[in-house]
């Protein structure tokens, strides 16, 4: 999977955040907001493609988590993106 370059994360009011525009007439713009965890995803996987394993490496590697948990972060995390069409 790789990020969509079309989504870029802005800064407003000390959150990072993503605009989605919705993808029907109809549909209404969503905003993902990124702690510092998923900013630190985002930035280190945009313009790559990547698995939930490449995730889940990086987060036992920054953070010194179990991979168990780290694994089922990085699928949460995944998901969240996949439902808001994040992905290309």
């Amino acid at each position: 999977m790789r990020i969509n370059p079309k989504y870029k994360v802005r800064k407003v009011a000390e959150n990072n955040i993503v605009l989605i525009q919705g993808r029907n007439p109809g549909d209404m713009t969503s905003v993902v907001a990124l702690n510092d965890t998923s900013l630190f995803l985002w930035n280190n996987l945009k313009g790559l493609d990547f698995e939930v394993e490449d995730i889940t490496n990086l987060l036992v590697e920054q953070f010194d988590v179990d991979a168990d948990v780290a694994a089922k972060d990085a699928a949460a995390w995944v998901e969240t993106l996949k439902q808001h069409y994040i992905f290309d």
